[in-house]
């Protein structure tokens, strides 16, 4: 096995794993209002999490696909799985989770603006794009580098 399958295979199993329980464990976005009414001030806010419904199917589908990037790499790091096939799995599994992420951008910002709502994206939302990119990135050169 040569050096650069060897580093890009650590490091696209660091960056989907990484990304996968950033996903899982931290908020994809947070949002808060102010209304004044009645002489009173009232104030909320909450978050979208892996357990808010129904974006946390989105999410915890992401984190899966994600999870399944990172253990291909490590097996491939191992020689379990020595064919190209398989790391082009993971490589549509990475391309779907950057689609899937882009679309819930586009969607939660479309939702929060509906709703009136002063909001941020949260870790889990730049945890699931940079980890997907990068794991894109690194996966693409151990295709590359793969000998069959």
């Amino acid at each position: 096995m040569g050096a650069l399958l060897k580093i890009s295979s650590i490091l696209a199993f660091i960056f989907a794993l990484v990304g996968a329980i950033l996903l899982v464990a931290t908020p994809w976005s947070y949002w808060w209002y102010r209304y004044e009414g009645g002489g009173y001030v009232y104030y909320g806010s909450g978050r979208v999490t892996v357990a808010s419904w129904p974006y946390g199917i989105f999410i915890g589908l992401a984190s899966l696909l994600l999870f399944t990037c990172a253990t291909i790499s490590i097996l491939t790091l191992t020689n379990v799985l020595s064919s190209r096939s398989s790391i082009i799995i993971s490589l549509v599994c990475a391309i779907i989770v950057l689609i899937m992420i882009i679309i819930g951008a586009i969607l939660t910002r479309i939702t929060m603006q509906a709703e009136g709502l002063y909001w941020s994206f949260g870790p889990a939302f730049f945890g699931g794009i940079v980890g997907s990119i990068l794991t894109i990135i690194f996966t693409i050169i151990m295709i590359v580098a793969q000998k069959d």
